[in-house]
C-alpha cells in the first residue's frame, strides 16, 4: 500500500476522533467545513488539544480561520489550534502570518497490519479497558491536574471508541484508544504512567489494539506518535508518514 493512502486514512481517522470529542463533550459542538472539522470543548477552555481543528485538506485551514475564531470566542475558549500537515509549507506560512504559532510537531505513522512485527498470540483475547480509565491514565501521565481528558472521554459512547489497558501490580498503568473507521484502526491517547515505563506495557497495549483490529478484519493502523513513542512504533513495524503540526491561537 502506498503512503498517500495511509496518510489519507491517518488524517480522516484523526478528524473523526476530533468530531467525537466535540460532539459528545458537555456543551460541546463541531464546526464542519469542506476539508476541515473542529471540536469545541468549552469545559476545557485552555486545552488546544481538545479545542482543535483537523485540516484533512491543508488548504482548508487558512480559509476557516475566521469561522474558527468566532466559534471558539462564542464558546469562551481561550486557546485553540489547527492540526495541519507540516509538509504544506505554503499553508503553515499563512498560518504564521495570521498570528498562530507552532505548539507541537509530531510524526504521523502507519502500516499495513499484516506487515507489523508483533506476536499476537500473546494478546488478550478480548479488549479490556474503559474510557474513564484511559482518560485518567492520560491525565496522570501528562500532568493534567484538572482531569480534562477523563472528564471529556467519559462523555463518549463506549461502543464507538475501543479502550485498552495493561496493568501493573493489579492497577491500570498503560492505556490506548482505537477508532475503527473503514478499513483503518486509528490509535490515540496512548499513555503510560511515569512509574510504569520501560516495562513493556505500551507494547502489551499495542498488541491488544492490533489483535482486536485484525479480528475485525481491518487492514491498516495509523497514529500520531510522540518523539519517545516513535521509536517503539518503528520497532513494531510502523513507519513515518510525515509531520503533524499543531498551530495554536491564544487570546
Amino acid at each position: 500500500m502506498d503512503d498517500a493512502t495511509l496518510r489519507r486514512r491517518l488524517w480522516e481517522g484523526f478528524a473523526s476522533l476530533q468530531t467525537l470529542l466535540g460532539g459528545s463533550s458537555r456543551h460541546g459542538s463541531v464546526i464542519e467545513r469542506p476539508g476541515l472539522v473542529a471540536s469545541i470543548v468549552p469545559s476545557a477552555p485552555d486545552s488546544p488539544a481538545l479545542n482543535a481543528a483537523v485540516a484533512i485538506e491543508p488548504d482548508a485551514a487558512p480559509a476557516a480561520l475566521r469561522d474558527l475564531a468566532d466559534g471558539y470566542a462564542r464558546a469562551g475558549v481561550r486557546r485553540w489550534a489547527i492540526w495541519v500537515d507540516g509538509g504544506a509549507r505554503h499553508v503553515t506560512a499563512e498560518l504564521r502570518r495570521s498570528g498562530l504559532i507552532v505548539a507541537s510537531a509530531s510524526p504521523g505513522m502507519g502500516a499495513e497490519i499484516g506487515a507489523l512485527r508483533l506476536d499476537l498470540s500473546l494478546a488478550d483475547p478480548e479488549p479490556k479497558g474503559d474510557l474513564r480509565t484511559v482518560g485518567r491514565v492520560n491525565d496522570l501521565a501528562y500532568g493534567n491536574v484538572d482531569a480534562r481528558l477523563e472528564r471529556t472521554l467519559t462523555t463518549l459512547d463506549e461502543g464507538v471508541l475501543r479502550a485498552y489497558r495493561a496493568d501493573l501490580n493489579g492497577a491500570p498503568a498503560a492505556v490506548a484508544l482505537a477508532l475503527h473507521h473503514g478499513p483503518d484502526c486509528g490509535v490515540s491517547f496512548v499513555a503510560t504512567l511515569p512509574q510504569a515505563r520501560r516495562r513493556g506495557l505500551a507494547t502489551q497495549v499495542m498488541r491488544a489494539v492490533v489483535a482486536d483490529a485484525q479480528r475485525h478484519r481491518l487492514t491498516t493502523i495509523t497514529l500520531q506518535a510522540t518523539e519517545q513513542g516513535e521509536r517503539l512504533y518503528a520497532q513494531l513495524g510502523l513507519h513515518r508518514l510525515g509531520n503533524m503540526e499543531l498551530w495554536e491561537h491564544r487570546r
